[in-house]
């Protein structure tokens, strides 16, 4: 699945953008704890088709996926 990353995260991982596969969202944060250096160390908020989740959810592949930095701004 396509992994969208913003700001200081895709920074860190050196791209916009990563593949990876999992069944759910608690192994997909694992993965890419272990490709984002500092990730785990970071704040975030991890969307799924643009819904901001916090629970394990399910994944089937043809989601749209985003990791996303605290915004700021009003």
């Amino acid at each position: 699945m396509d992994v969208k990353l913003f700001g200081l995260i895709a920074e860190k991982a050196g791209t916009e953008r990563m593949q990876l596969s999992a069944p759910d969202t608690d192994a997909l944060l694992r993965a890419l704890e272990q490709h984002i250096p500092g990730l785990s160390s970071l704040s975030y908020a991890l969307a799924v088709d643009r819904k901001i989740v916090r629970d394990n959810v399910k994944l089937g592949g043809g989601e749209e996926i985003a990791l996303l930095p605290p915004f700021a701004g009003g």
